[in-house]
């Protein structure tokens, strides 16, 4: 998926919308990575809540860098790796 030009996104978390979901485009300490604004707990919209994502249904906080929880079990945000073609980011797979 083409997310659109590199020096197009100054800010992270960037929201990116398609005409189904929505998902976090984030700097980890890899590179780029997209994470899925639904909840691996129970389906709930992920929102950027200032600080962290959090989920609002039963307040699971993930941390910016990669969407690992910082206030419940071993879990983390579903993500997949962006890689940067000819200037472009691209999402190398769907997630759920």
């Amino acid at each position: 998926m083409d997310l659109g030009a590199e020096s197009d996104f100054t800010q992270f978390p960037a929201l990116i919308e398609t005409d189904k979901e929505s998902y976090f485009l984030v700097q980890g300490k890899d590179g780029y990575m997209l994470l899925s604004t639904v909840c691996p707990h129970h389906g709930g919209e992920v929102v950027d809540w200032g600080t962290c994502f959090m989920c609002p249904d039963h307040g699971w906080r993930f941390e910016y860098k990669e969407g690992v929880c910082v206030n419940g079990p071993n879990a983390r945000m579903w993500s997949t790796n962006v890689t940067i073609e000819n200037g472009r980011l691209i999402a190398q797979e769907p997630l759920p």
